[in-house]
Formats: C-alpha cells, structure tokens, sequence
C-alpha cells in the first residue's frame, strides 16, 4: 500500500492524535492562519459504499484471495430478530479492519485529492491534519476557504458521502480573531478537533497562542460514563474492587486529555468523579452508606489519580 501523507495521523505506527493536536497547535501559532474548515463527514462508517472503497484499495492490492476475504468483512452483515441482515454500505462496527479501510478510503478521497488537485490551486498557506475521519483544513484566506469547503462537499457526494450541516463549516480563527471578535461585538471564534476544543488564548508574555480543552460534549460524556458505571456495580463488587477500577478509568481519561492548556478541565473532572462516587456510594444501604468526613478519610488513605498533564507540547 502507499505511504499514506505526514498529516495522516489515524492508525498508523509512531503516529497518534496528539502529534495531531501538537501540529495543529503549531500550524495555527506559527504560521498565517485565520480560518478553519470544520469537516464532519455524516455517519461516516454507516456510509462507506463498498464498490467504491473495494475499487480504491484494487489499485494497490491484487491479491485476488485478500480482496475476496475483505468483500465478505464488508458484507458480515448484523443480526436482527434473529436473521442475519447482510449489509451493502459501511463498515462493521467494532471490526478490526474497519479504521485500517476507513483510512484507506479517506486517503484517496480525502488526502490525495487534497494534495494533487487542491493545494496546488491555493494562492494562501493550507495544511490538512486528519486522524481517521475526523480532519480540519487550516486556510490562510476567508475566500478560498469558502470555495475549499464547497469542493471538498462535492469531492464527499462523489463517494456517496455527505458533510454534516450542523458540524462543518468555515469559522475565523487565528491571532487576529480576538481583536476581530471584539470589534464586531461577538465572541471569538471557537472549533472542537479530536475531543478538544480549541480557542484563542496568550502566553505569559501576552503573544498569541492556541488554547485547549475538553469539549464540553466530550466532558459530559466521560462523567456520564462513570456514573452510570459505579450505578450498576455499586452493590455487585466490594469498594476495594470499585476503588481498583475507578483509579484505572482516570488515568485512562488522563491519558488521552492530559494535554497542555488542559489543566482546568481535568482537575474539574476529578472533583466531578470524586462528589459522584460520594453521592452514589453513600445511596448503597444504610450499613454501607458513610458521610463526607468518613468519605475524606477513606479518600485520604486510599487516594485516587489526581490529575496531572501526560503530554507537554512545549517540551
């Protein structure tokens, strides 16, 4: 297979989403960007039209019994009431090779087109970062990246694919965006990429730089996740094993949004766990329920994670 581009991130070995958010990062505060195409390609997976994607792949591999075994991966299909339903578009989900294909596809869609047709035609700066199908396209320009946006919708329509109304779009962003923002009486401009949220912040030294932290959608999400967890094994497994598996999950959530600029958000998420567990914990029954002073104690003694930063993007 091809290498796939630099600005590829998705599934790849020595490449991961955080070199994808540095990079963003960079791009935006070193060089002369002032917009920002938001691409969120609708049901991505569920759409994926296997003639097509069977038509791309056949340009590099002709393996006729690979390509045999990756034509019954597609059509797997999915069990309703009990009958195996096949499927004629998108990629199973949960199967190991559905990112692998979904990246495959989304190169010669997405990045060859990007490269060998688009970029060339650009009079500003342009960068593409994509990780898997989630990608955003930096323009130096408000009217080229208005004319990108409409190319890359019809690019999308070609392979039966379609940009989500409510989530994509041309937003002004850079080290001139606060100012603009204030002079036109409105916000300044923010753009979620990867789980995080990106806006306009300074350094220290009051310079410009891009901030980040975890979207709002994204924090709701992880919160509700554990609280629904602790809420079904609360009274199956004992507070050892809970406490055990409570610790794993934040630093698991530490891991991915531990980044920089991310300080406030994790340390919020760590005292939303910590008041949800209390509150959960102490609905178990009267014997097993403690107040906030034994809680504090039992905290104190057995500590979970505490939040802390696992990727500087200055160092």
């Amino acid at each position: 297979m091809q290498d796939f581009h630099e600005f590829s991130y998705g599934f790849r070995p020595g490449k991961n989403c955080h070199q994808a958010l540095k990079l963003v990062g960079e791009l935006i505060n070193l060089k002369p960007i002032n917009h920002v195409i938001e691409a969120d390609i609708k049901g991505f997976f569920d759409n994926v039209d296997h003639e097509k994607l069977m038509e791309l792949i056949i340009k590099r591999i002709s393996d006729k019994k690979f390509l045999r075994y990756l034509v019954r991966f597609l059509r797997s299909g999915y069990m309703e009431s009990g009958i195996l339903e096949e499927t004629k578009q998108g990629t199973p989900q949960g199967g190991n090779l559905s990112p692998m294909l979904a990246n495959i596809f989304l190169h010669y869609v997405v990045d060859e087109w990007y490269v060998k047709e688009l970029r060339p035609k650009i009079k500003g700066q342009s960068y593409l970062v994509r990780y898997c199908d989630d990608f955003i396209i930096l323009m130096q320009y408000q009217e080229e990246a208005k004319i990108v946006r409409e190319q890359l919708q019809e690019r999308l329509k070609a392979y039966g694919l379609e940009l989500n109304a409510e989530k994509s779009g041309v937003k002004s962003f850079g080290k001139y965006e606060r100012e603009n923002a204030q002079r036109q009486n409105r916000k300044a401009n923010t753009f979620d990429f990867l789980g995080f949220t990106h806006y306009c912040t300074a350094s220290r030294q009051g310079k410009f730089k891009v901030g980040r932290m975890t979207s709002a959608k994204k924090f709701r999400k992880s919160c509700k996740n554990i609280y629904d967890w602790i809420k079904t094994i609360r009274n199956i497994i004992s507070l050892k094993e809970i406490w055990k598996s409570l610790a794993a999950r934040i630093r698991g959530h530490y891991q991915y949004y531990g980044v920089s600029e991310n300080s406030r958000k994790i340390q919020e998420f760590y005292y939303q766990v910590v008041h949800m567990v209390y509150k959960i914990l102490n609905r178990r029954s009267q014997k097993k329920s403690f107040n906030w002073k034994e809680f504090s104690r039992y905290l104190k003694q057995f500590p979970l994670p505490q939040p802390r930063i696992v990727h500087s993007f200055y160092t």
